[in-house]
């Protein structure tokens, strides 16, 4: 039998892996004293002379595959890569409190790394999701020699994206905020989640759960947007980000979809290098941003869908940090993968959508109908019951890896009683939608509060519902995310629900398909109908919820139309 290796033999394989990779654990001082953990990836073979050096910022442990596998392909393209541990996570000290100091902590890194001998003085950045984040954060505090960032799925259009959806609390933070109370991602498969999920309050069920002490109290504390959130917003900085940015999301990606485009679209917008920006949108989830894959959620796009992320970003590193003629300046500046034709466009600005049309909401002899023409005279109402107890779910269980990527066929919502369905009927030729759809709905409730999920589909030949685009508001939220407002009961009240972008063609024989209720669990947390904080309410009501119609009331559904597209 072989002699299991003795702790120090395994502390020398893993110096002598590290040293064979060219890669160097040190300690990142911060202003304040602390120090950050960082991975040096040194070029391989290594050139004699200093280089440019990418950055990766990551809670989720430096030494993550990804991290480990970026690192290894940029060392042997002449590249340094410095992947560090953000505070209070992994080997890093302080306390993890997210999104609070990674500005300043990514400033401090960036600069430190120019100074390094063996780095060129030129840094760019990079990373996905929370690493997208983390990029403009520490854009925003201007260090002098970050060059250029590539930013994939990154958060921050805080409070109508994450944690909260225009008031409705995202419960997927319950899995995240578990995964994170350590300095070590957490396995989150060993726990009862149909238990959990379901308890109530929301508050006491992260509790329960081991919350990380920093995190939790913040996102619990700070359920409007108050000063907290704005300081975090980059609302008013982006006209002082003067950067080059190739911008990568993901159609499917319900995590941090609107806050990649909210990055886009402001540096576009108010950028003084707003013609230097690059975005690639295609029908990947949120982790597929940065490793695309064909198919998702059962639907097959074909082997195009499926780009070679690392090649694309080495061209746009390439190109700024290198100098490198290599025609990236030529690329694209937007290139889309349009979901129902599965086709790459690239067209000359997003979104493509010429005009806003209106598809009315209708409830005549045929029912409950999307038309191009308003209802002339007032139309019947329709009424649903929520009950919390019951909520509308996401296909799948409530375990972290069975709802985080669900299936983008939505047929359970047709045996739903609380889900209202308006459709046109099948289309005589193509529709083309490219932008943000908007539904504009008038509706009431019995009670003080209540949510509004909105899910615009494709119901093919087959019957079958394809989710396009979805959309929430709290009700109380709907004038003001800072000063909740209850309803009162009974009151016809507008509310405007934005739905997340899309490019997508409805395609002949098919029907756009809008269903309106009130929950979307567990991916949202459920409204207890009851005015007040989310997190606390405890005691769930059933609400009975009415959609109006007519001149009075035209409720309506605005799509952006691409040219030539004509309503059914």
């Amino acid at each position: 039998m072989t002699a299991r290796p003795t702790p120090r033999e395994r502390r020398q394989a893993l110096v002598t892996l590290a040293q064979a990779a060219r890669r160097d654990e040190v300690e990142v001082p911060m202003r304040d004293g602390a120090m950050l953990a960082a991975d040096v990836y040194r070029p391989d073979p290594d050139p004699g002379r200093p280089v440019p050096a990418v950055v990766f910022g990551t809670p989720y442990d430096k030494r993550g595959v990804g991290a480990v596998d970026e690192g290894r392909f940029l060392q042997a393209r002449d590249y340094a890569y410095v992947a560090y541990d953000t505070r209070g996570r992994g080997k890093s000290e302080g306390l993890w409190r997210a999104h609070v100091h990674d500005g300043a902590d990514g400033h401090d890194v960036v600069e430190w790394v120019a100074r390094q001998p063996w780095c060129d003085g030129r840094v760019g950045t990079t990373g996905l999701s929370y690493g997208g984040w983390n990029q403009w954060a520490t854009a925003r505090e201007h260090p002098p020699h970050l060059v250029c960032m590539a930013s994939f799925a990154a958060a921050g259009r805080w409070m109508e994206e994450i944690p909260y959806t225009f008031g409705v609390f995202q419960l997927y933070f319950a899995y995240w905020v578990h995964g994170t109370r350590r300095r070590i991602q957490n396995n989150r498969s060993d726990l009862d989640w149909e238990r959990l999920l379901m308890q109530l309050p929301v508050s006491d069920m992260m509790e329960s759960l081991g919350a990380a002490p920093g995190t939790w109290p913040d996102m619990r504390d700070h359920d409007t947007l108050d000063d907290f959130w704005r300081r975090l917003r980059l609302d008013d900085d982006y006209r002082t980000l003067d950067l080059p940015c190739l911008h990568v999301a993901g159609w499917h990606d319900r995590e941090d979809l609107l806050g990649a485009f909210h990055h886009y679209e402001s540096m576009r917008r108010d950028s003084p290098r707003a013609g230097d920006q690059w975005l690639i949108v295609g029908p990947w989830p949120h982790v597929g941003t940065r490793y695309p894959q064909a198919s998702y959620g059962g639907v097959d796009y074909g082997a195009a869908a499926a780009l070679e992320m690392d090649q694309i970003q080495l061209r746009f590193f390439d190109h700024w940090l290198k100098g490198q003629d290599n025609g990236w300046a030529d690329e694209p500046r937007v290139r889309l993968f349009e979901t129902g034709s599965d086709r790459w466009l690239t067209p000359p600005a997003w979104p493509l959508a010429g005009e806003r049309r209106a598809l009315h909401l209708r409830h005549g002899p045929a029912g409950a109908t999307l038309d191009r023409e308003a209802a002339p005279a007032p139309e019947a109402p329709l009424a649903y019951r929520y009950d919390p107890r019951d909520p509308v779910r996401v296909p799948g269980g409530l375990s972290y890896e069975e709802f985080y990527e669900p299936s983008l066929d939505e047929s359970h919502l047709d045996r739903r009683p609380d889900v209202v369905l308006y459709s046109t009927p099948p289309l005589a030729e193509p529709l083309t939608i490219s932008g943000w759809p908007r539904l504009e709905l008038f509706a009431s409730s019995d009670g003080e509060d209540t949510d509004w999920h909105v899910k615009l589909e494709d119901r093919g030949p087959d019957g079958g519902l394809i989710r396009v685009a979805a959309g929430c508001l709290r009700a109380v939220c709907r004038d003001s995310l800072s000063h909740p407002a209850p309803l009162v009961p009974g009151e016809v009240t507008r509310f405007e629900v934005e739905l997340n972008p899309a490019s997508h063609v409805f395609r002949a024989g098919h029907r756009l398909v809008l269903a309106v209720t009130s929950s979307d669990f567990p991916w949202f947390a459920r409204n207890c109908n009851r005015a007040g904080r989310a997190v606390e309410q405890r005691d769930p009501r059933v609400a009975v919820n009415t959609i109006h119609h007519g001149p009075d009331h035209p409720s309506r559904l605005w799509l952006p139309l691409v040219g030539g597209s004509g309503l059914p």
